[in-house]
């Protein structure tokens, strides 16, 4: 059970973060420049308000799918678009919210996001909302095993979330490192401080591990991500 100071904690941020997600959303929902003889999709048009409506309503009902809180999503957002990441993996869709999110920040970067979810209801869910977010061009949904599924795909992959199932991410890692992910990659590992005792051996590794710099950090301080970088001249 959560301290009433921790829940206190959440509602400022909740209350706070609004008008920083509302920023957040809004840029990629401008004109911007894309570089039509690379293959880049151009950012969609969408309704600043309808987007924001669909958003909100995702964060309201994210506890029965297990999503990030608004706060993650903003930050992968912000990684995706200051990293200026253009392959991106994430391992767990769930009902897309997260997947809305970097789909957002890769409008401004001009790059490609596929998820990878296990639930079949889930996984329709997400494509509807996609969808609704005016994302479909760029996000590819793939309902499976990520197990299974990650070693079906080329890569490399510049930013990888993995938010599925926690004892499995150094299978994960052991199927993306070295050839999935490039030099210069970051793996964001979602859960990192409420999962740890699940994670405790991908944390030991990752964090042990010569190719990656690796920090821990909370948008919440309540959980977070362990996020890896690595190097690019290992």
């Amino acid at each position: 059970m959560k301290s009433k100071e921790q829940l206190r904690r959440r509602e400022f941020l909740k209350k706070t973060g609004a008008g920083l997600g509302l920023l957040a959303v809004a840029a990629p929902l401008e004109s911007v420049a894309v570089d039509a003889a690379e293959g880049n999709l151009r950012p969609a048009k969408r309704d600043p308000a309808q987007l924001w409506r669909l958003l909100s309503e995702m964060d309201a009902k994210g506890y029965q799918y297990l999503s990030v809180p608004r706060t993650d999503g903003e930050f992968l957002h912000l990684l995706i678009k200051a990293t200026r990441a253009r392959n991106v993996l994430e391992v767990g869709t769930s009902h897309g919210y997260s997947a809305i999110w970097m789909g957002l920040g890769l409008e401004e970067t001009g790059g490609r996001l596929t998820s990878i979810e296990i639930d079949a209801a889930r996984h329709d869910l997400a494509r509807r909302h996609v969808s609704e977010a005016g994302l479909s061009q760029r996000v590819t949904l793939i309902k499976g095993d990520a197990h299974v599924e990650v070693t079906k795909l080329d890569g490399p992959f510049d930013f990888v979330f993995l938010d599925a199932d926690k004892e499995g991410q150094v299978d994960y890692f052991n199927k993306l490192y070295p050839k999935k992910l490039g030099p210069g990659g970051i793996l964001a590992a979602h859960n990192a401080i409420q999962q740890a005792n699940p994670m405790k051996d991908y944390l030991d590794m990752i964090r042990k591990h010569p190719d990656f710099d690796t920090v821990t950090l909370s948008t919440t301080m309540d959980d977070g991500f362990c996020l890896g970088y690595r190097h690019r001249n290992p």
